[in-house]
């Protein structure tokens, strides 16, 4: 399956040694501002946050043509296994698929801020528990399917759909996720039961 293309460096840092000889060019010319900010360009730590952000816009990129989240999570974290970083050649890389989707998520709680890409990243601003409990409600008692539908029917949405999954806990969102998994599985039945009561009619009629 092919996402992103990996650069020049990543891939021949796949041919014999997993060091990085060099920052890819973007690094060294179109890297975000915001990251040079928050990070310092000498840093491991600024390596890992620019190669995150950049899994993370081709991820999006991804999901905006109809691809999986999972799959994509699960390529990254086979293409990353083993690498090493360019700065600190002795410090392995892990973007194992834990990782990744945890810091996804929170990147998009924080609406692409570089700082949720941070090792010990903490969300500055929470969801107030009222809102959290609004929005656990509408996905309960109403028939939507997904987090995303659910979000599309709040009022006032308060922070971004990420947000309000990572204030649902563990436990609620697991819930939440199975119910939305049985309504999913019980449209799926209808419809097939449906397609065949209509051909059991049609053949009845002849």
């Amino acid at each position: 399956m092919t996402l992103c293309r990996p650069s020049s460096e990543a891939r021949s840092s796949q041919r014999g040694h997993h060091t990085v000889t060099a920052p890819p060019a973007p690094a060294r010319g179109r890297s975000s501002p915001l990251l040079r900010a928050h990070f310092s360009s000498a840093s491991w730590q600024w390596e890992r946050a620019h190669r995150l952000a950049r899994v993370f816009r081709c991820i999006d990129r991804g999901l905006a043509n109809g691809k999986r989240l999972h799959e994509m999570l699960v390529w990254f974290a086979w293409r990353w296994k083993g690498r090493h970083y360019s700065s600190d050649p002795s410090r392995k890389i892990r973007f194992g698929y834990g990782t990744l989707r945890r810091k996804y998520r929170e990147w998009k709680a924080a609406g692409g801020n570089p700082e949720a890409l941070a090792l010990k990243y903490r969300a500055p601003v929470k969801v107030h528990n009222r809102h959290v409990q609004q929005f656990a409600k509408l996905c309960i008692n109403s028939e939507v399917r997904s987090l995303a539908e659910a979000y599309r029917g709040l009022p006032h949405p308060r922070a971004t759909v990420y947000a309000y999954r990572l204030s649902l806990g563990p436990t609620l969102r697991g819930r939440i996720m199975k119910l939305f998994a049985a309504r999913r599985l019980v449209d799926v039945r209808t419809r097939k039961a449906r397609a065949e009561a209509k051909r059991f009619a049609s053949e009845g009629a002849r």
